[in-house]
């Protein structure tokens, strides 16, 4: 049998996902043939060609022209620089391939946003209809609501809603006519590829191909698809809402053996249509990690994506091992199995490691486990010591255990782990305890000084608006992240403040009277898939406009304490988990390590490194309406800039230090008047400059 899987639109393509090597590895122990198509990174590569996304732009200008005076001014910076995205797009995705420019922030960073700009132009040819992004990962149709199946319906009918309608005409489906596969699998992990991946399948199945959807969205939606045979009548011939290994080699067996698609009641793991049009269930079944092969990236573009090198996801168990908080969704989904976390052997992983590293060469992994603990990964530690060859660099998640002591993060570090993403939630011991998320503060401040020590990066979640959390227990977030500026205040560390959200199928979704959380449940009428409940009020905590006015003094706080390195909450080095790991491998602190010297704001006076102020390649200037100003214009918006700073900037001599530059522009603009005030108003300048990016601080 001949399987082909496909990963649709529409993510952050910065590495491969998980879930079409696993399956793949597996199915082709069982002996069929599998053939891998990543039209995630395919169709982005297809709309950045500057064949296709010039007459994109074209169409976005025809528009633009038909604005009026204030939506036009609005677009204004975005079309301005058509044509350079246009001429640039390809060559940002090259840059990001190249491991000098992706290690070099300023280049690499501007040509993740000459990519965003060109998706915007992209979905500009639309007429704003569909907006496609890949940060943060969207893909969105005016008008659809995704957890509406009649919006599904009438959406996937229409070809002009999909940005990739050419690409499957011109490059999939002839391939797929070159293989003939017996079963064609599309694996939807995220809410953002749940439009493209259906319009995958209802071309395919509309071409006549068996389609089966899988992938974690569809593990919260078993009961509601089990009433909804109009899904699965358009869509699809069947779908794995669970674990897919022992469904698909069940299914791929029945049809091998003359079973008719709709008599596959009996496969585990699926759902399909019987002869009656009815949907029936299979018998539920949970995998045996330890019995799953190695994944198999044989087939995936490894050469494709955002990334110099291949990062490669691994996994070590699935579920989570403490399985309690109340915001959390994942012990919903991993419900099925008895046990909440079904953990690999260590020697299986790091024999997964070195086998992904003589198949790949890939050094760099990223460990997908939802929680890390310290213990598991000390006997990982040990078991890669018999892997020399290796040599290997990691990223994963964990929480704040009192396990991750000074001297076990020494022998992380030395095993290859280069940064750990931590949920702190709340900085207040009280509403740790309320959502039951089982750390302690204090133990927080520990393990990050312990990470930060042994050379880790870090990453801190944090979020505010909770059920019943008060003003002053959100204050404590803040609270805690200014007390870690010490630690934080590197480039090799982030973190971020979000605001709650309320979701299904978590003890705050499912309860939440019990906590205060006033919902209007009529919200919830006609909606076949929901996932998020809207327009809930917390009666005995924080409402959401007033979260929100903490999240941007918060943010105002942490912009000002945090200056330098970052412009918070952006950052010079890239803080996404396949980027961080490459970046902690070549920067760092520790033996080895190269120093990093760029910076999003002048160093202080006392600092002796020598820096060139240097325009981005992306920015123009023009007069602006008040002669005293210029407008600085680049893809990422307009700056209004003293006009007399302007030809100073451009014409600036080289590297000086930071009271060289300011000593010349200040002298040059002040004649025979005073300097101070006006000192500190062009330093305000040139940081509001350099934190937009359209100044470059070069190290010397």
């Amino acid at each position: 049998m001949r399987v082909a899987l496909l990963f649709p639109p529409a993510t952050d393509p910065r590495g491969p996902h998980l879930s079409l090597p696993s399956l793949a590895a597996h199915l082709r122990r069982q002996g069929a043939t599998v053939d891998l198509y990543d039209l995630d990174i395919a169709g982005l590569h297809w709309l950045l060609d500057p064949e296709r996304l010039g007459p994109l732009a074209a169409r976005c200008q025809a528009r633009y022209d038909r604005l009026d005076a204030d939506r036009q001014a609005a677009a204004a910076p975005l079309m301005g620089q058509a044509d350079w995205i246009v001429a640039s797009a390809a060559e940002a995705a090259a840059t990001l391939q190249d491991l000098e420019g992706f290690l070099d922030p300023d280049r690499h960073h501007l040509a993740r946003r000459t990519i965003g700009a060109a998706l915007r132009l992209a979905s500009g040819s639309t007429g704003g209809r569909v907006t496609y992004a890949i940060a943060g990962a969207a893909y969105d149709v005016a008008g659809v609501d995704p957890s509406r199946l009649p919006d599904l319906l009438a959406v996937t009918a229409d070809p002009t809603a999909d940005l990739f309608d050419d690409h499957t005409r011109e490059v999939l489906l002839p391939a797929l006519a070159r293989t003939d596969p017996d079963v064609v699998g599309i694996s939807i992990l995220n809410r953002q590829q749940i439009i493209p991946g259906l319009f995958l399948a209802r071309r395919l199945k509309a071409a006549g191909r068996t389609v089966v959807l899988g992938g974690t969205v569809y593990a919260k939606f078993h009961d509601a698809l089990r009433q909804r045979s109009r899904f699965f009548e358009t869509f699809c011939d069947a779908l794995v809402p669970y674990e897919g290994e022992t469904a698909m080699t069940a299914l791929l067996d029945a049809l091998a053996g003359g079973a008719d698609v709709r008599d596959l009641g009996h496969v585990p793991n699926l759902l399909s249509l019987d002869r009656h049009g009815r949907v029936v269930a299979g018998p539920t079944h949970v995998e045996n990690v330890k019995a799953l092969p190695t994944p198999d990236f044989d087939g995936m573009p490894l050469d494709a994506y955002l990334n110099p090198v291949p990062v490669l996801p691994i996994v070590t168990g699935k579920g989570c091992y403490f399985n309690r908080c109340k915001f959390c969704d994942i012990p919903s989904i991993n419900s099925i199995s008895k046990k909440a976390y079904r953990l690999r052997e260590p020697d299986q992983i790091a024999l997964d490691i070195a086998t992904l590293h003589e198949r790949h060469g890939a050094r760099h992994f990223e460990i997908t486990d939802e929680a890390l603990a310290p213990k598991l990964l000390l006997r990982l530690a040990d078991a890669l010591d018999d892997h020399p060859g290796v040599d290997p660099r990691f990223v994963g998640y964990a929480r704040f255990e009192p396990g991750f002591t000074p001297e076990v993060c020494d022998r992380l570090h030395a095993m290859g782990m280069r940064k750990l993403f931590f949920g702190l939630e709340s900085g207040n011991q009280a509403m740790l305890d309320h959502m039951d998320k089982g750390i302690r503060v204090e133990t927080a401040h520990d393990v990050l000084r312990a990470c930060a020590g042994a050379g880790i990066g870090v990453h801190v979640f944090s979020i505010v608006g909770f059920p019943e959390e008060t003003e002053a227990q959100a204050r404590d977030t803040l609270t805690f992240l200014l007390e870690e500026h010490a630690t934080l205040d590197a480039p090799m560390h982030t973190f971020d403040v979000h605001p709650f959200g309320l979701d299904l199928r978590t003890e705050y979704g499912e309860e939440p009277e019990r906590f205060g959380v006033e919902v209007d449940r009529s919200q919830l009428d006609g909606v076949d898939f929901p996932i998020t409940l809207r327009g809930w009020r917390n009666t005995r905590g924080l409402t959401p406009e007033e979260a929100g006015a903490l999240l941007e003094e918060f943010a105002t706080e942490l912009a000002t304490a945090y200056r330098g390195w970052r412009a918070y909450p952006d950052q010079q080095w890239p803080g996404f988990e396949e980027y961080a790991v490459v970046y902690g491998d070549h920067y760092g602190p520790t033996p080895g390590g190269r120093p990093f010297p760029w910076r999003m704001a002048l160093p202080p006076d006392d600092d002796p490194r020598p820096y060139a102020l240097v325009w981005a390649p992306d920015i123009t200037v023009a007069p602006a309406a008040d002669p005293d100003l210029a407008v600085v214009r680049g893809i990422g918006g307009d700056r209004h800039t003293p006009a007399a700073l302007v030809p100073l900037l451009r014409d600036a001599p080289g590297p000086d230090t930071t009271p060289g530059h300011l000593d010349r522009l200040v002298g040059a603009l002040a004649g025979d008047g005073p300097t101070g005030p006006l000192r500190d108003q062009v330093r305000a300048v040139l940081d509001d400059l350099l934190a937009s990016r359209a100044l470059w601080l070069r190290p010397a």
